[in-house]
């Protein structure tokens, strides 16, 4: 029996996603609760790698269970256990084919930067607080070049022999009560890879690299710029869109203040 969990998370006290030997990640902590509830080694899939800090609105894990178990009761204890930082969102069975990592359409991300002149405290962990002037414009600019099919090298952490020729569909930004937010969608993304295309907008903001660099670095082409790494606790994984699953967008909604 292949199961799907949706769920949302604060990762202010996670070390991101994967599983690690010592650390407090969200796999190890499904696997760790799922293995207790069954009685038996559970492993999962985690439909994406995110960084220590990085939270969630919609996240997917996978895994093979006992036929007939109670989805009811398992969502509940799930829920007990994990936590106020994670919220069980959905439980379901899927096609034994079904991978909450490869079966994804695409993804959607958000970047809450605050502008500093209207800057709430209160929003600090979940956003990225700069000490520089911010314009929307320039923004806007330069993350317009990373739309469509380029060379992400320069923009990621690749590992290995991993491809690093993607496709961004759509990047918008917009600002509200102070708060820009950056939303990216693609069928995936490479390792930092949105954090990194973040800070070279940012720089290009502050002066310290040009847009025909961006462009030039897009294409494969070798240029030394002052590459930044975004803040992790302004990304935050908004959407999965599966093949065959209900939108759950009609019967779990969070608030419009911040995430709409």
């Amino acid at each position: 029996m292949k199961v799907l969990i949706r769920i949302a998370f604060y990762g202010k006290d996670y070390f991101g996603t994967q599983k690690q030997k010592k650390d407090k990640t969200i796999q190890g902590d499904f696997e760790e609760a799922l293995s207790l509830i069954f009685n038996q080694e559970i492993k999962v899939t985690i439909s994406s790698r995110l960084d220590r800090g990085v939270s969630a609105l919609d996240y997917g894990i996978s895994f093979s269970c006992p036929d007939g178990s109670n989805l009811d009761h398992l969502k509940y204890f799930l829920q007990r256990r994990l936590g106020v930082d994670v919220l069980i969102k959905d439980v379901r069975e899927v096609d034994e084919d079904f991978s909450a990592r490869y079966s994804c359409l695409y993804k959607e991300y958000l970047y809450l930067i605050q502008l500093p002149e209207k800057r709430n405290p209160l929003l600090n962990p979940i956003s990225y607080v700069p000490t520089f002037s911010i314009s929307k414009e320039k923004i806007e600019e330069a993350l317009s070049l990373f739309v469509g099919l380029h060379d992400f090298r320069a923009f990621s952490t690749p590992e290995g022999e991993e491809n690093t020729i993607q496709s961004v569909d759509e990047i918008s930004v917009r600002e509200r009560d102070g708060i820009l937010y950056l939303h990216f969608k693609a069928k995936s993304f490479l390792r930092y890879q949105i954090r990194f295309m973040v800070g070279a907008a940012l720089q290009y903001g502050r002066g310290k690299v040009s847009l025909e660099t961006i462009s030039n670095l897009l294409q494969g082409k070798e240029e030394k710029y002052p590459k930044l790494r975004a803040e992790p606790q302004g990304l935050l994984l908004k959407h999965i869109e599966y093949v065959n699953i209900q939108n759950l967008q009609e019967n779990i909604s969070f608030s419009s203040i911040l995430f709409e």
